[in-house]
C-alpha cells in the first residue's frame, strides 16, 4: 500500500489518526484483516475452511429451500446421512443448478426465513448467458462480502484513495458526481470525488469527460475501456495520467493490456464476477492471472464429462455461493468457460484461472470440426482499414459475418487484407461477408460479444 493513500475515517472528533472508525468501518477493516491472512493460506486449509463453510450452507438449504428438500426427499446419491459426512466427493455428485432452474423453480429456491442476522435481501437481474433475464435474491450479508471483496481488489492493486474515481456503467441517464467512490470504500476511508457517465455516451464525448476530469481510476466494461484508447489513439488526445483501468462484464479482449500501456501507459485490472453470485475471481497484483475467491465462493471448473479440469484445461464454470443464503446457489452452472492455472508464484494460496474464455455460444466452429476460442487482436488488422468496431457473427461452420462501424464502405483493397488477416488469425480459410452498421447494438445489461457463433452446438 502506498504511504498515506488509505486513511481510514474516525468516529471520534479530534482524533484524526490513529483513527477510531465507527462500527461499520471496523467490519469492513476486521473483514480485511481476516482476507489479508486467509489468501496466505496452504490450498489444503483453504479447501477444509470452504467444506466447513458447505455444511453450514447444506444444512440450511435442506431446511429452507424446497427445492433442495425435493432433491434430499428423492433420496439423491450424493446427499449424506448427516451433514458431518459431506465430503468434496459427494459434493461433486451432487447435480448441477441450471438457469432454466431459476426460471423454473425460482420461488423453490428462496429460503423460508433468512436468519435474522442475515439481514433482508433484495433481488438481483442479470441478463444471462443468452439474454434472458434471471432474478435471484441476494442478502445484506451476501452484499457486504461482495463490498469486501472490492475492498481487498482496491488494496491488492494499492490504489491511491484520494484520486478522482470514474464509473462509465450501464443503466445512468445522465452524469453524476458524487462525494466519494462508492459504499465499499467510502465506509472505511476517506476518499477522492466519485464521477459516473452513461455507458451510452458517445465514446469522443466519454474521451472529453475524461480529460476535462482527469481520474485516477476508470472503471467500465472492457469493450468500452477498448474503444476508448482506441479512439484517443486515432485522436491523438488522452487524458492526465491514469493510474489503472478496471475492466469488468466482459472477457478481455486479446490487446486490451498492450493498448493500456500503449496509449495511456496505464494498466488493466480484471474482474471476474456475475450478479449471482458477486466477485469470483480477482486479477493478481503480480500477474495477469486471476485468484478465485476461496473464502465466499466454491469455483469448479469441469470437463464435459463432469470431472474437474486440470492446470492448463478449460471446461465450464460451476460456482456455490458460500455466504448468500437468501437463495442458497449450490452448483450453480453460470454458462462460462475458464483456464485452470498452476499455483500462482506469488505465494498465495487461493486457486488460478489462466484467463475467462468467454460462454459457449462465444466459441468457433471451423468445416473440420475443430472448436475453439477465436481470437483477432487489434494490432493484427488495425492497419488493414479504419474500423471504428466490429463484431463477428458465425451463421454456418464456413460462413462468417463481419458487422464493422466506419465512416465509409470498406472498399475492395480494405476487404481483401482484413480477410487475409482474420483467416489467418483463425487459422482456417472461412468465407466472410461484410455489412456495414451504426454501431454494435446490445440490450440493456448485455455483455459485449466480439465473437458471436449461432451454429449448433
Amino acid at each position: 500500500m502506498k504511504a498515506g493513500s488509505a486513511v481510514p475515517v474516525t468516529s471520534v472528533g479530534g482524533i484524526v489518526w490513529p483513527a477510531l472508525p465507527h462500527a461499520a468501518a471496523q467490519t469492513m477493516l476486521a473483514a480485511q484483516f481476516q482476507l489479508d491472512r486467509s489468501q496466505w493460506w496452504a490450498p489444503e486449509l483453504l479447501r477444509q475452511r470452504q467444506l466447513d463453510q458447505l455444511r453450514a450452507l447444506f444444512g440450511f438449504a435442506l431446511a429452507q429451500a424446497p427445492y433442495y428438500r425435493t432433491l434430499a426427499g428423492r433420496h439423491h446419491p450424493a446427499l449424506p446421512r448427516n451433514l458431518q459426512e459431506l465430503t468434496w466427493e459427494s459434493f461433486a455428485q451432487w447435480p448441477l443448478l441450471r438457469k432454466a432452474d431459476l426460471h423454473e423453480h425460482g420461488a423453490a429456491l428462496l429460503a423460508a426465513g433468512l436468519p435474522p442476522d442475515h439481514g433482508g435481501s433484495s433481488w438481483q437481474i442479470t441478463s444471462g448467458s443468452t439474454g434472458e433475464p434471471v432474478r435471484c435474491a441476494v442478502s445484506t450479508v451476501a452484499q457486504f462480502f461482495r463490498s469486501a471483496l472490492h475492498m481487498r481488489n482496491l488494496l491488492w492493486h494499492e490504489f491511491d484513495f484520494s484520486l478522482t474515481y470514474a464509473n462509465i456503467r450501464h443503466g445512468l441517464k445522465q452524469a453524476e458526481r458524487a462525494g466519494g467512490w462508492g459504499l465499499a470504500p467510502n465506509v472505511a476511508f476517506e476518499t477522492g470525488p466519485g464521477i459516473s457517465l452513461p455507458a451510452s455516451t458517445d465514446i469522443e464525448a466519454q474521451l472529453d469527460w475524461l480529460i476535462a476530469e482527469a481520474p485516477g481510476y476508470v472503471h467500465a466494461p472492457a469493450s468500452n475501456l477498448r474503444a476508448l484508447l482506441l479512439q484517443s489513439r486515432a485522436a491523438g488526445r488522452r487524458p492526465a495520467r491514469i493510474d489503472a483501468l478496471l475492466s469488468y462484464a466482459e472477457s478481455v479482449p486479446a490487446d486490451l493490456r498492450a493498448l493500456a500501456r500503449e496509449v495511456w501507459d496505464t494498466r488493466l485490472i480484471d474482474t471476474y464476477s456475475c450478479t449471482e453470485a458477486g466477485i469470483l475471481a480477482l486479477q493478481c497484483p503480480s500477474h495477469d492471472h486471476y485468484h478465485q475467491q476461496a473464502e465466499t465462493a466454491i469455483v469448479e471448473v469441469l470437463r464435459a464429462d463432469g470431472s474437474p479440469c486440470a492446470p492448463g484445461e478449460t471446461g465450464r464454470v460451476v460456482v456455490t455461493d458460500l455466504v448468500n443464503f437468501a437463495m442458497p446457489l449450490i452448483r450453480y452452472e453460470l454458462g462460462d468457460y475458464a483456464q485452470v492455472g498452476e499455483a500462482c508464484g506469488c505465494g498465495r494460496g487461493l486457486p488460478v484461472l489462466t484467463r475467462v474464455a468467454g460462454r459457449e455460444r462465444n466459441m468457433a466452429v471451423d468445416p473440420t470440426g475443430r472448436r475453439f476460442w477465436p481470437s483477432f487482436p487489434e494490432e493484427t488488422w488495425f492497419d488493414a482499414a479504419p474500423l471504428r468496431g466490429l463484431r463477428m457473427v458465425q451463421h454456418t461452420p464456413l460462413e462468417i459475418e463481419i458487422c464493422y462501424v466506419m465512416e465509409r464502405e470498406l472498399d475492395g483493397a480494405e476487404r481483401a487484407r482484413l480477410t487475409a488477416a482474420f483467416r489467418d488469425n483463425l487459422a482456417y480459410p472461412f468465407e466472410f461477408r461484410y455489412t456495414r452498421v451504426a454501431s454494435i447494438a446490445r440490450a440493456p445489461g448485455e455483455k459485449f460479444e466480439e465473437f458471436v457463433s449461432l451454429c449448433a452446438p
